[in-house]
């Protein structure tokens, strides 16, 4: 790739743990909280503002690190502020940025959420401009080294490198599949292990409403199994052409934004810890619910310990 900056490559320092890449785009984010989420242009005072890291992989990865597994985020960023604060705000969550390329004459991404009383959002992205598409800089030697990789659906190119390097090594394989980008989505659905996707893009690739026909379709559509989030309704999947469901964690939230990254992060590091799908996704609903009872941005991923407590019966 040319016109990148790159930090120079380091092994993974820890020995015994659980090695994860996720890939994709990291942000900086505003919260704004308000009284309520406008639907009409208007003047309206900001109760408060925060500004804390944001994004799929980035934020997925931040999860993974704080819930024990040795994290590296893969990924492209300008050559600017905004790009060194997200840097710095990875390392603040110990995950290693080696495999970030700086692209001089790149924008990084920025977004604006609005938050309200409820704990709804809604976002606003920036994805960033001129960070190019090639994956040909990406350190894949480092995937022999790992127990799993995750990638987003914003840089398919990227991603499809990461995933054919962890198939030809046997390694976890994880895509995050939403509505930004839907031609990356299907560029990308015969590579993973497990597609996990959002209800919105499920039913918008199948041409289904009902989730369950909705899997059973996407799942002969793709090469690993196929899963969906459904907010407050939990977390589904298709294997052996039978529908499974783990339900949602009831918690009364502050901020719902970014619970899904976190899911995913969470269920990431499970399926490389060799939970079952099961497991995985018990682990990795505790870990989003805590999350939006906590409050808002990275600051609120929970740790092992409060996701343990919670699936042992203990309160968000």
């Amino acid at each position: 790739m040319e016109a990148h900056e790159s930090a120079p490559l380091k092994e993974f320092e820890k020995t015994g743990s659980t090695r994860i890449v996720t890939l994709g785009n990291a942000f900086l984010d505003t919260i704004l909280y308000l009284p309520e989420i406008p639907d009409k242009p208007t003047k309206m005072r900001v109760m408060d503002v925060k500004m804390t890291g944001g994004g799929i992989a980035a934020t997925a990865a931040c999860a993974a690190s704080k819930l024990g597994a040795e994290v590296s985020y893969w990924g492209r960023l300008g050559v600017d502020e905004v790009g060194d604060r997200i840097v710095e705000r990875l390392s603040q969550c110990g995950v290693k940025t080696h495999g970030v390329a700086r692209v001089k004459g790149g924008r990084s991404p920025m977004g604006t959420i609005l938050v309200d009383q409820g704990g709804e959002r809604t976002a606003l992205g920036f994805i960033g401009r001129n960070l190019g598409d090639e994956a040909d800089w990406l350190p894949l030697e480092d995937v022999s080294g790992l127990s799993g990789v995750l990638a987003d659906y914003s840089w398919w190119q990227g991603a499809a490198a990461l995933f054919e390097a962890a198939n030809r090594q046997g390694i976890v394989s994880v895509l995050d599949a939403d509505v930004g980008d839907m031609n990356a989505v299907h560029n990308l659905l015969a590579l993973p292990e497990h597609l996990v996707f959002s209800a919105a893009c499920l039913r918008r690739l199948t041409d289904h409403s009902d989730l369950s026909d909705a899997l059973r379709k996407a799942d002969g559509m793709c090469r690993g199994v196929v899963s969906v989030t459904d907010g407050e309704r939990g977390f589904f999947w298709c294997e052996d052409g039978q529908i499974h469901h783990v339900p949602a964690f009831k918690v009364d939230p502050i901020d719902t934004n970014g619970a899904g990254d976190i899911f995913h992060g969470a269920f990431t590091l499970g399926l490389s810890e060799k939970m079952t799908i099961e497991e995985a996704a018990r682990f990795a609903s505790a870990a989003a619910a805590l999350k939006c009872a906590c409050g808002s941005g990275w600051e609120s991923i929970p740790d092992r310990q409060q996701v343990e407590t919670l699936i042992n019966g203990g309160n968000a």
